[in-house]
C-alpha cells in the first residue's frame, strides 16, 4: 500500500471511531487529526469536509462488515443456522455503530451525496448472502423451493416491512436502541417460522 492510500486509511479509522462514540454532529476534524498526530491541514488535502470523510468512514465500515458476514455465513452448519448468523451479526454491528446512523446526526436530517447508494449497494449484497444461502438449503436437501431469488425478495421485503411498522408505530424515522432490540426479536422469530415453512419435507 503506497504511503498516500495509508494516510488516507488512518484518518478514515480514526473519523470511524470518532463518530462511532460520538456521532458526527459531536466530532470535529481538529480531533480526528489529534488523534492520529496529523495536521488539520493533511485531513483536508484528503478530504475537502467532514462531510466526505464521514461518507468514506460508513463506506469502510460497511466493508467490514460484509467481509465479516461472508466469514461468519460461511462458518455455519445450515441455511437456516446462515440466516440466522446474518441477522444476529447485523444486530450487533448497529449496536456497536449506531451513533454513527442516528438520524440527528446527519446534518439536515437527509443523507449526504453518495451515501444513500452505498446503503442500497449494502442492502444489495445482504439479499445475494440470503441468495446463496437458500441455494445452499437447497444443494444440500435442507430447503425445498422452486424460487430462490423470489424467495429472497419475500424475506427482505418481510424484513423492510418489520422495521418499517415499528417504526411508525413510534411515530419516528430512526430506532432507538430499545427499538432495535425489538427488531431484532420480531426479524429473528419471523426468520424461524420463514425457514421452517422452506424446509425440505
Amino acid at each position: 500500500m503506497e504511503n498516500q492510500d495509508k494516510k488516507r486509511v488512518l484518518i478514515i479509522e480514526a473519523a470511524l471511531k470518532r463518530f462511532a462514540h460520538y456521532g458526527l454532529a459531536k466530532t470535529t476534524m481538529t480531533e480526528i487529526a489529534k488523534d492520529i498526530s496529523f495536521s488539520k491541514a493533511l485531513l483536508y488535502y484528503y478530504f475537502p469536509d467532514k462531510l466526505s470523510l464521514y461518507v468514506s468512514a460508513i463506506e469502510h465500515l460497511m466493508h467490514i462488515i460484509s467481509r465479516d458476514l461472508v466469514k461468519s455465513v460461511d462458518k455455519t452448519s445450515s441455511s437456516t443456522e446462515g440466516v440466522l448468523k446474518l441477522l444476529q451479526k447485523r444486530q450487533s454491528y448497529i449496536q456497536k455503530y449506531y451513533n454513527l446512523f442516528e438520524e440527528n446526526q446527519i446534518i439536515g436530517n437527509e443523507l449526504p451525496e453518495g451515501l444513500f447508494e452505498k446503503f442500497q449497494r449494502a442492502k444489495t449484497f445482504e439479499a445475494i448472502i440470503i441468495s446463496s444461502l437458500f441455494s445452499r438449503g437447497i444443494s444440500s436437501g435442507e430447503l425445498a423451493m422452486e424460487d430462490p431469488k423470489l424467495a429472497t425478495d419475500i424475506f427482505m421485503d418481510a424484513l423492510s416491512g418489520i422495521h418499517f411498522n415499528i417504526l411508525a408505530k413510534g411515530k419516528m424515522m430512526f430506532p432507538g436502541k430499545e427499538m432495535f432490540k425489538q427488531i431484532f426479536a420480531k426479524e429473528k422469530m419471523f426468520a424461524d417460522i420463514f425457514m421452517e415453512g422452506l424446509r425440505a419435507k
